[in-house]
């Protein structure tokens, strides 16, 4: 009688040994398959090109496009010096305009002028005042004539690569600079066309020139 437990224990060790495995064996399954479908939705879904697109790029080195096209160094030269001209000439004005002030102010102070010539000199003093006024506002204006110079050179060099590209057909003609703030950062020599580009407008420039120099004969 005693082996009658000892059988139960043992069916019942067999018995919990087949459930623990099919428990974690069903686990198992379940478990890699819902692995598998988070990781399948995770995954971004990759279409390979249909074709392959070839690029025509190239570059113009804008640093020397600006060192080197004419019109860019007459519109530079002519600017500096209407506005050191300008500049000089409201110091000057500016620097007289304060010794004949304080100069008054002595004078007035010492009881060495007439009312009358105070009132004359302060008259003279706000008239003087007004043109330093305008001279400085067309310094400041400068500035603006220096934007409508780059605006011009801009939207002639822009009209003059759509018509050499006309022949060249460049899907991408991209401005490039050693300066700071340049999008391309490496460019290769071969890609280069700024030569081209400054030679034609230079070209260009000159027979307007000369147009202009003719009709004014």
């Amino acid at each position: 009688m005693k082996k009658a437990p000892l059988i139960i224990n043992v069916v019942l060790v067999i018995a919990v040994a087949v459930l623990y495995y099919l428990h974690f064996t069903s686990c198992a399954a379940s478990c890699n398959a819902g692995t598998t479908d988070s990781l399948a939705v995770a995954k971004p879904v990759i279409i390979s090109p249909k074709e392959i697109k070839e690029s025509k790029m190239v570059y113009i080195n804008s640093d020397v496009l600006n060192e080197k096209y004419q019109m860019v160094t007459d519109l530079t030269s002519a600017a500096q010096a209407k506005q050191q001209r300008l500049q000089n000439d409201y110091e000057t004005k500016a620097q007289k305009f304060q010794q004949d002030y304080t100069e008054l102010q002595q004078k007035a102070s010492e009881g060495q002028l007439s009312e009358n010539q105070v009132n004359a000199a302060q008259e003279d003093l706000i008239k003087r005042k007004e043109e330093l006024d305008r001279m400085e506002m067309k310094l400041q204006d400068m500035m603006g004539e220096m934007q409508n110079s780059r605006e011009q050179v801009h939207k002639n060099v822009v009209n003059y690569i759509k018509e050499y590209n006309k022949t060249s057909q460049y899907h991408y003609v991209m401005m490039y600079t050693d300066n700071p703030g340049g999008f391309l950062i490496v460019a290769n020599d071969s890609l280069d066309i700024t030569n081209d580009i400054v030679e034609g407008l230079n070209a260009q420039y000159k027979a307007k020139k000369e147009a202009e120099k003719n009709k004014k004969k």
